[in-house]
């Protein structure tokens, strides 16, 4: 039981490092890449309509136009992510075990 305990926090471990790179990779690399459909609705001349206001259009903060604070919303997220996730998995691994 200990050796599993400890694989699975290995497991964990390295898995909210690789996300974290790819928080850092995504926003220091790929955040300048043009999405296919822009660049095919602009080739168009299509223009966006949208449905309603959303919270956040684009996917932007209002006043996150920096990267270091894309940065830090990015791996916020991820911790934010992980915790949910790591909750749900308790609660669903209780449910499991009747013990």
């Amino acid at each position: 039981m200990q050796k599993s305990k400890k694989l699975n926090q290995k497991t964990m471990l390295i898995g909210l490092s690789l996300a974290l790179i790819l928080v850092i990779l995504g926003v220091f690399c790929f955040s300048y890449a043009l999405e296919a459909l822009d660049l095919k609705a602009s080739e168009l001349g299509i223009e966006e309509q949208p449905i309603y206001d959303p919270p956040f259009p684009d996917y932007n903060l209002s006043g996150s136009e920096n990267k270091w604070s894309n940065l830090v919303i990015g791996i916020a997220s991820t911790f934010l992510l992980f915790m949910v996730a790591f909750a749900v998995a308790k609660v669903l691994s209780k449910k499991r075990d009747p013990a």
